[in-house]
């Protein structure tokens, strides 16, 4: 077997100062009735960095992949070819 395989290569995360206001922002101020203010922002920053018309954020890779799959017309009965090896719930 390589070396390669013996460890699980990772990188630390990029966090800025910035990033970290944002965060503690969110988490004194995004409670509540304002929670909407920071998922709209979040989904007009990336809309405008991806050069689109529309953005929307889920709460999981599960429920973006479903929007995707609807949204090309897939459904039931329809074949869907994956890696074979995935996380179970796609």
């Amino acid at each position: 077997m390589s070396s390669d395989y013996r460890h699980i290569r990772y990188t630390q995360p990029s966090i800025t100062d910035l990033e970290i206001a944002y965060a503690l922002n969110a988490v004194r101020n995004g409670w509540g009735e304002r929670h909407r203010d920071y998922i709209d922002s979040f989904e007009n920053s990336f809309r405008i960095h991806a050069g689109v018309n529309y953005a929307i954020a889920t709460s999981s890779c599960t429920g973006a992949l479903r929007m995707g799959l609807s949204a090309l017309g897939i459904g039931p009965g329809d074949e869907v070819v994956l890696a074979e090896r995935t996380n179970f719930a796609t």
